[in-house]
């Protein structure tokens, strides 16, 4: 990134990053301080967490939006039929959880077993508005009727998403995440720290916490990170905004950027659960954030202390 800005005979940047590119943005913040003009992170990660093992903090955050999910489902009752409350939706997630590890669920030409429902449900996180809950809802019933021994043919995007679970990683995506993921942080090389780990969050994280907590190909990596990680410690000013329901980038961590960022000012949408909330990036665009951000890095002008955002509700 510096060499860029050098390339470009920049003395300072102005950057927006979201998600992972928060982190980079932080470490950047933290190696050259006086080469940032104007910088947003967007869905801030934990920069003492980024690494192999950030994933086991996103299960109560995935449980957290999948009730929420719930809740909507519960009020749209009369198309999908998964109950009229949000613990009798919930309810019918734990019933297709249940029947999944009795036996795989037969969706179209897919099987559907305990290892791969967890990855499938994942889907709640893309969005928290009518068009994903209703999406999702469609999902969630096709494999409702393949865990009672109905015909359940997948629709588009569980097709998608069952697809891509078999997929090569023709594109490379997956790949490259890992090796950066792996090369920040070392992990455990221990298979059964994380089998204890899964073990010891069974009561509290019955659906999420097997996958978020699970070995990574970090565990077998060849080589130990070839530097230890940046320490993010500074007063640069810079706006952090997020949603407090993010099931990737969690609400404390991104609490826990805020307080290693000392001169850092946080925009909260409240209520919300999606990842990344700047411009409908992943998400319906908010005004309320989307104003602070574009105040920011239009005029420089930071709001003078940290924000709520109320979330509209679907």
């Amino acid at each position: 990134m510096d060499l860029v800005r050098a390339v470009l005979g920049e003395k300072t940047i102005a950057y927006l990053g979201s998600s992972y590119g928060s982190y980079l943005g932080e470490v950047y913040l933290q190696l050259f301080p006086g080469r940032v003009g104007r910088a947003v992170f967007d869905a801030a990660m934990d920069p003492d967490r980024f690494g192999p093992d950030l994933t086991a903090t996103q299960g109560p955050a995935m449980a957290a939006a999948l009730t929420a999910w719930a809740a909507w489902a519960a009020r749209h009752d009369d198309r999908h039929h998964l109950g009229s409350t949000t613990a009798e939706v919930l309810a019918a997630v734990e019933r297709v959880r249940l029947a999944a590890g009795r036996a795989p669920l037969a969706v179209g030409t897919h099987r559907v077993d305990a290892r791969a429902l967890p990855q499938v449900l994942w889907t709640v996180a893309a969005g928290d508005d009518d068009a994903a809950h209703e999406e999702f809802s469609a999902l969630v019933r096709v494999l409702a009727d393949a865990a009672e021994g109905r015909p359940a043919e997948p629709t588009a995007l569980l097709e998608a998403v069952l697809s891509g679970l078999t997929a090569p990683d023709a594109g490379g995506y997956a790949a490259v995440q890992t090796a950066i993921m792996c090369a920040d942080r070392a992990a455990s090389r221990d298979p059964l720290a994380y089998y204890r780990d899964i073990q010891a969050h069974r009561a509290d994280e019955p659906l999420f916490g097997p996958l978020t907590r699970n070995l990574t190909p970090c565990t077998f990596w060849p080589t130990e990170p070839a530097e230890p990680p940046t320490l993010v410690r500074n007063a640069v000013p810079v706006l952090l905004v997020g949603a407090d329901g993010d099931p990737a980038a969690t609400y404390p961590g991104q609490l826990s950027a805020h307080r290693a960022l000392t001169g850092s000012r946080l925009v909260t949408l409240r209520g919300a659960f999606r990842h990344t909330v700047y411009a409908g990036l992943f998400a319906p665009r908010d005004a309320c954030v989307d104003t602070a951000v574009d105040r920011y890095l239009l005029d420089g002008v930071l709001p003078v202390q940290d924000t709520d955002c109320p979330a509209a509700r679907p």
